[in-house]
Order: structure tokens, then sequence, then C-alpha cells
């Protein structure tokens, strides 16, 4: 990635007048309410809590122009995904489970040319380092010019040894700091410490405009799906709406990755004392998510989240 040419030097200094009067390009929309042009922001979870499938998800909208709730829709432009950390196997297997999902032709044509995989992995390289000069040069020189966002997944991975001292983020701050300066955006996925916040550094947060932390959830019962909460501990934006917590869960199905974002505390669906009414009635799974036209998983998943609201919200009375 050749660096961007940043056009005429503009004044260091403005009086208030002028920067009132003063005609600066609108915001460019990346995905939805969160990610912008010039966008510098973190996911954040325990290991093997999620984190990297919803970077994944994050990524795939802002390349294919497909919508992620709760932050609105990808803008169908390029993103240069580097993976760190997993196997290429691994993270083939993945990709296709969610391209299978896609059934938008045009959606599917966008994201097969603009999403680019930098795998450590498959190149059999070790490439290079954000928090080196000659390898953050490295891996420049591997991102195509057009990229509109970066995801660097992760932080740990993409660092000399794994260092998360304040010395090390000096340097991937620069980095980050060109990148904005280039009209590039950067989606950092870290990794939480025992305590449940970000590890290494306390001054990550300083640069960032947008900070995402997960929190594992358990599993729906007979399930094998990833369920986490999702909190923006920081957002530089004021977006109301964001600022509750919500709940995802991603699970797989007929060589499909499917997932579900809401509201934390919400019911999972318009249907849903419906369907739970039905299952008290004993009857089958195929029948409700037939009649829903939806599949015994959702249905599953409808039940089980009815069952745990009437748990909390009125213990004497729920459900069995």
């Amino acid at each position: 990635m050749s660096d961007k040419k940043l056009g005429p030097k503009r004044p260091q200094v403005l009086q208030l007048g002028k920067l009132l009067s003063a005609k600066l390009t609108p915001d460019t929309p990346l995905l939805g309410d969160l990610i912008f042009a010039k966008t510098i922001g973190m996911v954040a979870g325990p290991r093997g809590g999620g984190k990297s499938l919803l970077a994944m998800l994050m990524a795939y909208a802002v390349a294919s122009g497909k919508p992620v709730e709760p932050w609105g829709k990808g803008a169908g432009m390029p993103v240069a995904y580097l993976d760190g950390e997993m196997r290429a196997i691994g993270f083939q297997r993945r990709l296709r489970l969610l391209h299978a999902r896609n059934s938008d032709e045009a959606s599917i044509r966008r994201v097969n040319q603009n999403l680019h995989i930098i795998s450590r992995d498959y190149a059999e390289d070790v490439i290079g380092s954000i928090d080196q000069v000659e390898g953050q040069q490295r891996i420049d020189a591997l991102i195509p010019d057009d990229t509109q966002l970066i995801v660097v997944d992760n932080l740990s991975a993409w660092t000399s040894g794994g260092r998360e001292d304040g010395g090390s983020w000096a340097t991937i701050k620069a980095w980050l700091i060109a990148k904005r300066l280039q009209g590039t955006s950067v989606l950092l996925v870290h990794h939480t410490g025992k305590n449940g916040k970000q590890r290494g550094s306390s001054a990550h947060e300083d640069l960032l405009d947008f900070s995402i932390l997960l929190s594992p959830l358990p599993s729906n019962e007979g399930q094998q799906d990833t369920r986490f909460t999702v909190e923006h501990t920081k957002l530089r934006d004021h977006i109301p709406r964001l600022k509750s917590r919500y709940e995802f869960t991603i699970y797989t199905e007929d060589e499909k990755l499917f997932f579900e974002s809401m509201p934390a505390g919400m019911r999972v669906s318009e249907h849903a004392k419906e369907m739970l009414a039905m299952h008290l009635k004993n009857v089958p799974m195929s029948v409700i998510a037939e009649k829903y036209q939806v599949n015994k998983s959702t249905v599953s998943r409808a039940i089980q989240k009815l069952k745990e609201l009437a748990a909390s919200q009125a213990p004497d009375l729920a459900v069995a």
C-alpha cells in the first residue's frame, strides 16, 4: 500500500470563525453508524470468545455491501484482512460458511473482488510486525492501494514476540495515525485479560474512535453456537442506540454461517410467545419452524431466550 497523497498543505492553525465556515469533506460511511473513513476502532474479547468471528462479519459486510446489526449496512468497499493466528484452512472454512449465506449476486461479485486476505499461514512467511517500522513497510507493500478498511487480527499476533507494552504501542500508534491521514480506517482485534478488559497498555483507548468489548454467554441448550454480549465501551460519536448492550448468537446450519443480534433482554422474535405456546403443547420443532418459515435452530433459540427472560423477570413463574 503506497502512501496516498494528502493534497495541498492546509494551514496548521485555524481561527474558530474559519473552522466553522470551512467546507470539510463529509464522513464516508463504511459500516453503518460505526465505521467511517479515517476511523480507528477495536474489538476486544477473551480467547475463543467470538471476536475474530465478529471482525470477519464486519469485514465481510464492508466488502460486500451487506448489513450487520446493530451497526447497519456495509459500503461495498475494499478491505484488507490481516490474519496472523489462524491456520489458512480454518480461515477458509469460516469464509466459505459465511459466503454460502450470501444469495445476492451483485454482493457476491463485490466481496469476491473487495475482500483481500493476508494470511501468515497461507504465505508461509512471518511477513512483518506492526510494532517495527521495517515490518510495517513489508505489510504496507501487501495492502492494495484502494483499501478503505484494514482489519488486524489480532494485535498480539501482529507484534514481535506478542509485545503489548507502551513502547510497542508507540510504534503501532504512529502507523495507525499515518493510516488515518491517508484516509484509511483500521479495526484492531485484541485479547482481554483476566480482568475482562483490554490486555496491555491502557493507552490503547486514547486513539480509538470506538471500542467494543465482548463477554461470553453460555450456548443455547442443545446447540453448538457461539454467544456473547457486545458493549460499546467507547464511542467518540454520540449514537444513543449503541449505548445499550447487544447479544450476538453465531451458529452453523446446512453448511452456512448464521448470526443474530438484538438488544440484551429483548425477545428473540415477534413470534417467540406463539412458538413457546406451541412448544408447551408438544408441537414438534419442525412443525413450528415450517409455520414461521425459519429453521429449527431459530425456534429453539427463541424458546430458550423467552424461558430465560421469564426466569430473570419473574423467577416464580419461570417456564420449565
